[in-house]
């Protein structure tokens, strides 16, 4: 069977309490396809840009080699919900990634998506259900991926 013939899903996750109700989504949806389909699963490390000033370039690089080191945690946070998860759903089958880029996680996973997922099905986020001034500072992945992403996205809500 070839991979067009997939329906493909990719989970944004990470360890929130949002982002585990999205895996259990996930797993559910998954576990009532009566056709073939992919499911991966992507942690994103959104790392610091990149500059050009010397200084700050390796101020930069120390930051970043600290935040790939404080990503274990919460990656085993994930991979433990994904092992809950696969004790309630044994026949789905997922591929976890950790996707690994420079800015903020919107757009890495809007660049990963472009790059290595054009013909995406589904993409399911969570949601930490910001408004008004929260979601004007913080801003919203949900919100920048439902409105620059060219497949539809779920989003599931706390």
């Amino acid at each position: 069977m070839s991979d067009s013939t997939q329906y493909k899903i990719l989970l944004a996750a990470e360890e929130s309490e949002v982002s585990c109700k999205a895996i259990s989504y996930a797993f559910d949806l998954c576990s009532r396809f009566n056709t073939p389909y992919s499911l991966e699963i992507a942690y994103v490390i959104a790392l610091n840009p990149e500059t050009n000033v010397p200084f700050l370039h390796n101020l930069d690089k120390a930051n970043n080699l600290d935040i790939l080191m404080d990503a274990d945690k919460p990656v085993s946070k994930v991979m433990e919900r994904l092992k809950q998860c696969k004790n309630n759903y044994p026949n789905v089958q997922y591929d976890f990634n950790k996707l690994e880029g420079h800015g903020v996680v919107g757009k890495i996973l809007k660049d990963y998506v472009d790059n290595h997922k054009p013909d995406l099905n589904l993409l399911i986020v969570g949601s930490r259900d910001l408004d008004g001034l929260q979601k004007i500072v913080l801003s919203s992945t949900s919100d920048y991926l439902v409105k620059n992403l060219r497949c539809p996205v779920t989003i599931v809500k706390p």
